[in-house]
């Protein structure tokens, strides 16, 4: 986003106090708004100290790429670290003019103030002529929240891969909400183990020999997984076959895709 555009429909106004801080500041208060944020986005996976010192927060030359140093930022309410903006500065100039942008890596807030608070740091850093940013969900709150979301230049593209290996560990850990039952015909070819008839509840996932409600290969429950699709989407790209009325609602009342899944990571 250019920088004479970055700005929020709502600016905040908040209690909150932004401040950069080092590498082992960083290391104490991060991973505790993290874990708030990864238990509500399917997709985000778990981080361990040495993932977060190696992977996150060292600062090598060689990853700086031109830039500057890493910059940590933490946003604290009440003493609580509540969203923090991991990023760098790319500067250089032409005729007398900064053409530099602000490179975040990472931005994170525990809630929508403190999202709100953490974009607005970011948007005021003064002297680049750009901010950007990468693998953000596709459903994040900055899209709406940004004074002008055209200018943003959101672009999609694919980021998360799931296969399932196995299917009711898999569909047992996504926690299937309420509704009532459905039986769900897998093909997989590869995991033999996988194919063959799910019967999907509440609280269980368990084999049967009932009639199947739809059927689909494993691929396309992949799919369904994380919440980035719903079933009744793919029915229509002719991935899922409904083979009793109402079984494509049904599945998606116990599988909801309620979030757009997200990965902050590359790996």
């Amino acid at each position: 986003m250019a920088k004479a555009h970055a700005r929020l429909a709502q600016p905040p106004a908040s209690r909150a106090e932004l401040r950069l801080i080092d590498d082992a500041e960083a290391l104490a208060l991060l991973p505790r708004v993290y874990d708030r944020v990864r238990r509500e986005y399917p997709g985000m996976v778990a981080r361990r100290a040495e993932w977060w010192r190696l992977r996150r927060l060292a600062d090598p030359e060689h990853r700086r790429m031109g830039a500057g140093p890493l910059q940590r930022a933490v946003l604290l309410r009440d003493g609580e670290p509540r969203g923090y903006a991991l990023y760098r500065i790319h500067q250089h100039f032409e005729g007398g003019s900064t053409q530099g942008h602000v490179a975040v890596l990472e931005a994170i807030g525990a809630d929508l103030e403190a999202t709100r608070d953490v974009w607005s740091y970011l948007f005021d850093i003064d002297w680049v002529a750009r901010i950007k940013a990468a693998q953000l969900p596709l459903d994040h709150p900055l899209l709406l929240m940004a004074a002008q979301p055209r200018e943003l230049k959101f672009v999609t593209h694919d980021g998360v891969w799931v296969r399932l290996v196995d299917v009711p560990a898999a569909l047992m850990a996504r926690r299937p909400g309420g509704g009532d039952p459905v039986v769900i015909e897998v093909a997989d070819a590869f995991c033999p183990w996988n194919a063959g008839r799910w019967r999907v509840a509440a609280g269980s996932v368990d084999r049967s020999t009932a009639a199947a409600d739809l059927a689909c290969d494993v691929t396309t429950l992949g799919s369904v997984y994380l919440g980035g699709f719903s079933f009744q989407r793919l029915a229509r790209a002719g991935l899922v076959r409904e083979l009793r009325a109402g079984g494509l609602a049904r599945a998606d009342a116990l599988l909801p895709a309620d979030r757009a899944p997200w990965c902050p990571e590359i790996f």
